[in-house]
């Protein structure tokens, strides 16, 4: 009931890494009053909206990267992927018919360069049985023994939400489901806990 309370009365606070365009933006989005919120075109009016964005180069590696990967694209990050990154706003379960235990990917938000969530997938890689293949933004660690359903296979993908500030998504890409919610929870979270972004308690 505290989170509908906070969406009635329109109680929420931005991530210090939100710029003032966007929390501006946001404050207009999430007006609870129908009548006074933003509209669409003049969300698209905004100066947010309208930021021009950094080119990004494929790189020949991202290409061959691509090609191993082709007919199973990750989803496109929203807002839902933002929100359930604060704790006690995880509105997954209403739209997701898996129980938690049986989930197949997992997000979570980091302060840190994205050379450095690479590099601990690697350590993690190394202690582990898998084989390595990486570029600048994806990573997929590939199980080199058989488990119960085939080769344990896991992607990553780091996708930059502000400048200082990425969002990193590891899914299952091939294998047992319960093996690879063992490999997250005794291997992967461990290795990444100190490099993990948690919300400032409330003041």
């Amino acid at each position: 009931m505290v989170m509908y309370r906070k969406i009635y009365r329109g109680d929420f606070k931005c991530p210090p890494w939100f710029s003032s365009e966007a929390r501006r933006l946001i404050t207009k989005l999430l007006d609870p009053n129908p009548a006074t919120r933003i509209t669409i075109p003049k969300v698209m009016e905004s100066s947010w909206f309208n930021k021009s964005v950094p080119k990004v180069l494929v790189t020949k590696a991202e290409m061959e990267f691509d090609k191993l990967d082709k007919g199973n694209e990750p989803e496109t990050l929203n807002a839902f992927h933002i929100i359930s990154l604060s704790e006690g706003f995880d509105l997954s379960p209403l739209f997701q018919g898996k129980k938690m235990e049986e989930k197949e990917e997992l997000r979570f938000g980091t302060a840190g360069p994205a050379s450095c969530v690479i590099s601990r997938l690697e350590e993690v890689a190394k202690a582990g049985k898998f084989s390595i293949m990486k570029t600048e933004t994806k990573v997929k660690l590939q199980g080199l023994e058989r488990g119960r359903k085939g080769k344990l296979a896991i992607a990553a993908e780091i996708f930059p939400v502000a400048p200082s500030f990425l969002v990193v998504e590891v899914r299952k890409d091939n294998g047992d489901t319960l093996e690879y919610n063992q490999f997250c929870s005794k291997e992967l979270r461990p290795a990444l806990k100190d490099i993990l972004w948690t919300s400032p308690p409330p003041s």
